[in-house]
C-alpha cells in the first residue's frame, strides 16, 4: 500500500516549483490533482486538449505516437507542458507502463501564478528554453550522428560537467525500449554497449550504467559527430 501524498510537499520538490514560497505552492495545490492509474490505462490520447500538465509521483509514463515510443517520464519529473502553453492538443499519447500516480496541475492556476511571480515566470521561460536546446541536441545528434553517437548522446544529457570518480545512473526503461527510443534493434543496442564497455568507456551491470570517465566518453562522442558532420558537409555541397 502506497503512501498518501502531501500535495504542497510534492510540488515544492519538482525543480520548477522549488523554492517558491508556501502560498503559492498552496494556490498551485488548490489547482491540483490525484490521477491513479492502473498499468496499461491510458492518461490522455492524442488529438485531446490539455487542462493542465503533470508530474510523476511514483510509477513510469509511456509516451507514444502511432504506437512509437517517444519517452518513458519517471517518479519527479513533468511532462505536457509545451503543449499546455501553446493551447494545441496533443500530438502523441500517454499511458502508465505500469501502475501510477500522477499529479495533474491545472492551467489557470499556473497561468496566475505566472502572472502573479515574475521569478516563477522566468523560471518557467528557462525551464521552456532548456527543453528547446536538449531537442535541437537530439535532432541534430539523429539527423548527423552514428548509432554509438545516439546512444551516447543519450547516457550524457542528465550527466554533470565533471564527476570525479564516475557518474553512474540508472536506465529509465528496458534496454528494448531505449532501443526503440534510439531507433535500434534490441540486438544493435546490445552490441554496441559491449564495444563500448570493452573499451572501457562503460561499466554495464543490467539497467545500472557507471560511466569512469565522463571526458573520455564526450570526447569519443565528439570525434564520432565531427566525421558525421564533415561527411553531412560533402553531401550537402
Amino acid at each position: 500500500m502506497r503512501r498518501e501524498i502531501r500535495l504542497e510537499a510534492f510540488l515544492a520538490n519538482l525543480p520548477l516549483f522549488r523554492g517558491l514560497g508556501e502560498e503559492a505552492l498552496a494556490r498551485l495545490a488548490a489547482g491540483a490533482r490525484r490521477l491513479r492509474l492502473a498499468r496499461g490505462e491510458p492518461l490522455f490520447r492524442e488529438g485531446e486538449r490539455p487542462e493542465g500538465f503533470f508530474a510523476v509521483v511514483y510509477g513510469e509514463i509511456r509516451l507514444a505516437r502511432d504506437g512509437r515510443l517517444v519517452n518513458l517520464i519517471g517518479p519527479g519529473r513533468t511532462f505536457a507542458e509545451p503543449v499546455m502553453y501553446l493551447e494545441k492538443s496533443y500530438h502523441l499519447g500517454a499511458s502508465a507502463l505500469k501502475d501510477s500516480l500522477v499529479v495533474q496541475i491545472a492551467k489557470p492556476v499556473v497561468l496566475a501564478e505566472i502572472e502573479r511571480n515574475p521569478k516563477f515566470a522566468r523560471r518557467v521561460i528557462v525551464d521552456l528554453a532548456r527543453r528547446v536546446e536538449m531537442m535541437v541536441r537530439e535532432l541534430e545528434t539523429y539527423a548527423l550522428g552514428s548509432a554509438v553517437q545516439r546512444l551516447i548522446s543519450y547516457l550524457l544529457r542528465d550527466a554533470p560537467p565533471a564527476a570525479p570518480g564516475g557518474f553512474e545512473m540508472t536506465l529509465p526503461m528496458a534496454k528494448s525500449a531505449l532501443a526503440s527510443r534510439l531507433n535500434l534493434s534490441a540486438e544493435h543496442l546490445s552490441r554496441i554497449l559491449g564495444e563500448l564497455q570493452a573499451r572501457g568507456l562503460l561499466e554495464v551491470r543490467g539497467r545500472r550504467i557507471r560511466i569512469p570517465d565522463l571526458p573520455r566518453l564526450r570526447g569519443h562522442r565528439g570525434a564520432r559527430g565531427r566525421g558525421a558532420s564533415r561527411k553531412a558537409a560533402k553531401v550537402a555541397a
